[in-house]
């Protein structure tokens, strides 16, 4: 059996999540598709057949399955190591079996492995020690700026703003609000944190009478204006964990508002750095040697 694995580049979000359910549903042998705030990848026995994909690296075997536990380890990741993408990785892997990998014993048992890999690799080498994920990190820094009781509000619906509504929703004595893109997705978010959500039509709405917002969409664009914010408390306490940022540039020149982008945040998890990029070192050793023993046990 062959194993092959591509990135795939898409400039929205909306377009990645197009080209998703595009690939789990229309292919003649299913995928496991890795959708985050980075890239859209998938692997499986052969490359997509959808017409003029924008493919823009492929492996195969070996290559394609090293890749695989790499991104699971967190070692393609911002942070080293990050936490997240775990999650994203487990979601992928659920969807696959939903959408026909429960028939495929052999490609399943290829990623089970793959997984296997990171993990082991994860916990030989200590790279998430000690290290916060990114959505706790942001939430920590908001709960310690808003008061207990007064709103926050979580811009986004996808993997890392769901993190970091769970997070608040758990650890937060204060309202949550969700605006995504799509208002279902964005009041079931919601209802986690025993919030509320709507569309991101109704932004300023959700906006009134709150003291801090966390960003966390993949839009290529902004999604935060100024005149969305002219009911909210101030100080007004801002974290933008979007790529590119989520909040236009006036928004950072209005008075008396604390904003902190994904580099500031990112910092905070960049304790130790020296010694953590010694620990992915360790990690990608382990992930070659298992994907080479991999590779001749074929």
């Amino acid at each position: 059996m062959q194993f092959v694995g591509c990135e795939i580049h898409l400039a929205t979000a909306e377009a990645r999540e197009s080209m998703v359910r595009q690939l789990l549903q229309s292919q003649a042998s299913p995928l496991l598709v890795l959708n985050t705030c980075q890239r859209l990848e998938c692997f499986g026995k052969r490359n997509p057949t959808i017409p003029q994909i924008p493919v823009t690296r492929m492996w195969s075997d070996a290559e394609a399955f090293e890749r695989l536990a790499r991104i699971a380890a967190g070692l393609e990741s911002r942070i080293l190591g990050e936490l997240e993408v775990l999650g994203q990785v487990r979601d992928a892997y659920r969807q696959f079996r939903t959408f026909g990998g429960l028939g495929d014993p052999s490609l399943d048992r290829v990623f089970q492995d793959a997984l296997s890999l990171a993990r082991k690799a994860r916990r030989e080498s200590g790279i998430d020690r000690k290290l916060t994920s990114l959505s706790a990190l942001a939430c920590r820094e908001m709960l310690a700026s808003v008061p207990n009781g007064v709103p926050v509000v979580v811009v986004g619906s996808g993997s890392l703003a769901g993190s970091v509504t769970r997070y608040l929703g758990r650890r937060g004595k204060t309202p949550v609000r969700v605006a995504g893109r799509c208002p279902v997705n964005a009041m079931n978010l919601a209802a986690c944190a025993d919030g509320f959500g709507a569309g991101l039509d109704k932004l300023s709405h959700l906006m009134d009478g709150a003291a801090g917002v966390i960003t966390a969409t993949a839009a290529p664009h902004p999604v935060v204006y100024a005149h969305h914010l002219e009911q909210t408390l101030r100080p007004l306490h801002i974290i933008d964990l979007g790529v590119p940022p989520d909040c236009s540039p006036e928004v950072l020149s209005l008075p008396d508002v604390n904003y902190r982008g994904l580099e500031k945040i990112e910092a905070l998890a960049q304790v130790n750095s020296d010694e953590r990029r010694k620990r992915a070192e360790l990690a990608a050793r382990i992930i070659r040697e298992g994907a080479q023993a991999w590779a001749r046990k074929r």
